[in-house]
């Protein structure tokens, strides 16, 4: 049975990681495109965690009983894929133990080129850490800034689709950044998950640059590292410019249609900051437009009552800006973009 380091798993070119831990162990974060084969289920790992502070030898022998009723399937799954000769097979648990040592043995015995991740999924989250620090001050940013609804996420969108390398910062979140911002997108990330996605797309980037759309510190329930919004503010600044019927008709294409109105409601309902600021009948005023499924109105009210003021305030230390563009058509606006990569 082999070893391997993650930093010398980076180095190879075909890789395939399972993580053999219990299926919430995985869902509360993994490495970037693990597939999950648990040597125990969520239940059978916590009734060995007890067995364990009861009787060890107890706990190993449960442990052995439920893991070889299954390392037969698992080696059936991963023949199943039909790997390629040139794939590794790079197996982890939490810190390199038994889990990963009992099935990279085993499958190493029936051929299968298998590695054991040392120090596990532990080790991979030191050097997701480390990683992340190595890439200060290395990229330039090109910031794009703008209104709610301006068509900032589809102008990365369509730089990328251009080769451009782009930082979408709210796609590696999950989460668009507004008060909406996780509506109509599934289960949210954490923060272990979000580092890992960011360390791909800098560890993966060529170029010296990245277009980015601009960021508070805090997107959902993620926090941007300090080393990134630091240099995001040493970069470029464009201003996207849109007017407001093509405002509303981007976030009718993004949101609509709503399938969970009730959520948005309550949202709505507990804002303080509508309560206090903009008072009883304003938020009234906005939940009736909702609920006769005005959603142009209801859009309108939000972006001139609410995002707008917002926006002008936490975005006024950047004027005057490196460039100006009004988004009338997105093929000359990407032009525009692409061009300060040279000026």
């Amino acid at each position: 049975m082999k070893k391997i380091t993650i930093e010398d798993a980076y180095n190879i070119k075909n890789v395939i990681y399972i993580d053999v831990r219990s299926p919430a162990e995985y869902k509360e974060s993994t490495i970037p495109g693990a597939i999950n084969l648990p040597l125990f289920s969520d239940e059978e790992r916590k009734e060995i965690g007890i067995s364990y502070h009861q009787n060890k030898n107890e706990a190993y022998e449960k442990g052995f009983l439920i893991g070889t009723s299954k390392l037969f399937d698992i080696y059936k799954y991963i023949k199943s894929l039909n790997i390629s000769d040139d794939y590794s097979i790079i197996i982890f648990c939490w810190r390199g133990g038994m889990r990963s040592k009992s099935i990279a043995i085993n499958l190493s015995m029936m051929g299968i080129n298998a590695f054991q991740l040392a120090g596990g999924y532990k080790a991979y989250r030191k050097s997701v850490l480390i990683g992340l620090n190595t890439f200060k001050n290395y990229f330039k940013y090109i910031n794009i800034h703008g209104n709610t609804g301006v068509g900032k996420t589809i102008l990365l969108k369509e730089l990328e689709k251009k080769g451009q390398p782009i930082l979408d910062l709210e796609g590696l979140a999950n989460n668009r950044g507004s008060m909406f911002g996780g509506i109509g997108l599934g289960n949210s990330i954490n923060q272990k998950m979000f580092d890992s996605y960011l360390l791909d797309k800098m560890r993966y980037n060529k170029k010296k640059y990245f277009f980015v759309e601009s960021e508070s510190r805090r997107i959902g329930n993620i926090i941007l590292p300090d080393f990134l919004l630091e240099s995001m503010e040493k970069g470029k600044h464009i201003l996207i410019q849109a007017n407001i019927e093509q405002r509303i008709k981007n976030i009718m294409e993004d949101y609509l249609p709503i399938d969970n109105k009730d959520n948005i409601v309550e949202l709505i309902s507990s804002n303080k900051f509508f309560k206090k600021r903009k008072g009883i009948k304003w938020v009234e005023d906005l939940l009736d437009l909702l609920e006769k499924d005005d959603y142009y109105n209801f859009i309108k009210k939000l972006l001139i009552d609410y995002y707008d003021p917002l926006y002008y305030y936490s975005e006024k230390k950047y004027n005057p800006y490196d460039l100006i563009i009004n988004n009338k058509n997105f093929q000359k606006s990407i032009d525009k973009l692409i061009s300060i990569i040279y000026n």
